[in-house]
């Protein structure tokens, strides 16, 4: 018997991720709309765009480590309600003398938190999935992801227009805290590994095998790794 692709578990993830992410973007493109519209400089925004990056970057693949280590549940109730109370956070704290460090802190948190949460909502697909379902699993999560980044900054802008950025960001610790009662009610089972080497022993193994499988197994992905860069450049 053909299992379902849309499960009650698998449901509950997608409803969360379109929660989740359509805060995700609806802050980030009203914060950088306020940036503009207080300092007028363009240099001052990419600055802090830039910044904001790095964590995601530098971090992903310890969120990776993560997944496969902790339970996946937990992780992403965990992070979601942190977006929450971060956002809630700078929220009551914004003021206009302070506004743009406030930004710019705000940002590389919820950079941070992304870091550890996409790799985990990754890993969770093949839990909850089987056989054919594990690819057409994937293949929603990327196209919730899509046209999250597509449709939320349009509404972003509506919303900034309309009613101004405290708003906006009080309905973005809405979007948060929805996604985590909505993780909280997925089952996913949890085997303990063993950690008992130490936490940088463990990070030292996953890297190395992280660079064994892209680098030998599949130099496909080393080379697209490689030549994405100098691609953006031309």
């Amino acid at each position: 018997m053909k299992e379902r692709l849309f499960s009650k578990n698998f449901t509950l993830l997608v409803f969360g991720q379109i929660s989740s992410l359509f805060g995700n973007y609806i802050i980030k493109f009203a914060l950088s709309m306020y940036v503009l519209d207080t300092t007028g400089s363009a240099t001052i925004f990419a600055g802090i765009l830039s910044i904001a990056t790095i964590p995601t970057i530098l971090l992903s693949p310890f969120g990776g480590i993560l997944a496969d280590r902790v339970n996946r549940k937990n992780i992403m109730v965990a992070l979601d309600t942190l977006s929450g109370i971060f956002v809630l956070c700078a929220a009551l704290l914004f003021t206009d003398w302070d506004g743009i460090m406030l930004t710019g802190i705000l940002l590389v948190c919820l950079s941070v938190l992304g870091a550890f949460e996409s790799p985990t909502v990754q890993a969770c697909v093949p839990q909850m999935q089987s056989g054919d379902n594990i690819i057409k699993g994937n293949a929603v999560v990327n196209q919730v992801a899509a046209v999250a980044a597509l449709i939320a900054p349009i509404l972003g802008s509506v919303l900034y227009t309309a009613f101004g950025l405290k708003p906006v960001l009080y309905a973005g610790v809405l979007c948060f805290f929805v996604t985590a009662v909505f993780e909280c009610f997925i089952k996913l089972e949890y085997t303990p590994i063993d950690n008992s080497n130490g936490v940088l022993s463990i990070i030292k193994s996953d890297f190395l095998t992280s660079i064994r499988f892209i680098g030998k197994e599949q130099s496909c992905i080393l080379k697209i790794l490689l030549l994405g860069p100098w691609l953006v450049s031309l």
